[in-house]
């Protein structure tokens, strides 16, 4: 929206003003519809405001960001109301004189040598949005009627462009939300699984996506991880995002091997009204017997930090994300170490405009390369050294370390792939 303001601003100076400003209802981002009726006055924001270069009015006028409040009778006000444009031809010490009781700023502007001024509502779809003003000063003509009709469809085409980021706003926080309130905010493993998480949505520039993480507990010293993102974005991916995520818990909760849980979803998947394509990582680590059954569907593969620091990637058949159907999964068992670290993540992490993602893997497992005593920690660490600012698909982290609570386990680890049992 700020973007849009400015832009109005900067096109009107110096061809149609000398002084230009926008301003929008400053409830314009609150989940509610924007005012239809400011029978009590005006609060408003700055989105964009352009002095001609050297204009000593730039000092003047109230700052982008900041909040303007008119009462009902203001001019200010009474554009926004009538929803009508409002044209000055010449400002006087009469005409000021009406804004003297809220503000100093006309007549200052005046003292200036500001001559002519228009207001034109920032309307769209129905809505009142805000106000543009126009300011012209010394030699040059009054504004007149064919300059308000310049500048109302200027402000027409910038109120869209205002309107739609509203929109797209209101969606993003909501299905922020909505995403927020299905995923854990404290998952429980079981005992001998130490699990830390981070979870960044996109920047408000680019839309939610379907990121999701859970753990649980299927006995004792024995838990599920899992991660999954949905392709797509906003609410219809968010609401996805929350089928698959109880579904899988369902699905969890029969023990069943992660090839088979993930056929099991990708049929589910698919019965949805809205199907839509999803990638998971789905692992069963069993602590006494010091073993991982990890199972993929077309997701990053996970990396391995053994207790000597060593890191590498899992060597997991890829397989294919959710939602194709009839695609074979597999179940691949690894045997760990205790106090090694498995590493999930989404392509978010990893993926990135400009860099070959093997490069991005690679100079993902020289960073975990090494000891990590504290998982919150080495959360941060990546999320500090790969997550794009601002982001452009959610990134979501799930780090689990597994031990044992027998004396007993593995000296090496070793690793073979099964297909349905």
């Amino acid at each position: 929206m700020a973007l849009t303001g400015q832009e109005l601003a900067d096109i009107a100076v110096p061809r149609l003003a000398d002084i230009a400003t926008v301003d929008a209802l400053a409830d314009l981002t609150e989940p509610v519809e924007p005012m239809t009726s400011l029978w009590g006055g005006a609060t408003l924001r700055r989105l964009g405001k352009a002095p001609a270069p050297g204009h000593p009015a730039g000092d003047i006028l109230t700052p982008v960001a900041g909040t303007l409040h008119f009462p009902a009778s203001a001019p200010y006000a009474q554009a926004v109301i009538d929803r009508r444009p409002f044209l000055l031809r010449r400002i006087d010490a009469r005409a000021v004189a009406q804004a003297a009781s809220y503000s100093s700023i006309p007549e200052r502007l005046r003292s200036l040598g500001v001559t002519s001024m228009m207001m034109v509502p920032l309307t769209a779809r129905s809505l009142v949005l805000g106000v543009a003003t126009f300011l012209r000063d010394g030699e040059r003509p009054a504004f007149d009627v064919a300059d308000l009709a310049l500048a109302s469809d200027l402000a027409a085409h910038a109120a869209v462009g205002i309107d739609n980021a509203r929109l797209y706003h209101r969606e993003h926080d909501a299905a922020l939300t909505l995403k927020r309130s299905m995923l854990p905010s404290i998952p429980k493993p079981p005992a001998g699984i130490e699990v830390a998480h981070r979870y960044r949505p996109a920047s408000d520039v680019h839309e939610v996506g379907g990121d999701w993480f859970d753990v649980a507990t299927l006995a004792p010293g024995k838990g599920a991880l899992v991660i999954g993102d949905v392709m797509g974005h906003g609410i219809q991916a968010a609401a996805i995002m929350g089928q698959m995520r109880t579904t899988v818990r369902a699905f969890t909760h029969l023990d069943l091997p992660p090839d088979q849980l993930l056929h099991h979803l990708d049929d589910a998947l698919q019965e949805l009204d809205s199907p839509l394509l999803a990638t998971c990582l789905y692992g069963i680590c069993d602590c006494t017997a010091c073993r991982c059954w990890l199972g993929r569907a077309g997701h990053p593969p996970p990396a391995l930090v053994t207790p000597d620091g060593s890191a590498r990637l899992l060597d997991l058949p890829a397989g294919a994300p959710l939602g194709f159907g009839g695609i074979r999964f597999a179940t691949t068992e690894v045997a760990l170490d205790p106090g090694s670290i498995i590493v999930f993540y989404t392509d978010g992490l990893i993926e990135t405009r400009g860099i070959d993602l093997d490069q991005r893997l690679d100079e993902l497992v020289r960073l975990l390369t090494g000891t990590h005593n504290d998982l919150n920690q080495l959360c941060d660490t990546l999320m500090e050294r790969f997550a794009p600012t601002p982001a452009e698909d959610d990134i979501t982290i799930l780090a689990a370390r597994i031990s044992t609570p027998t004396a007993s386990s593995p000296g090496l680890e070793t690793a073979r792939t099964q297909g349905f049992s």
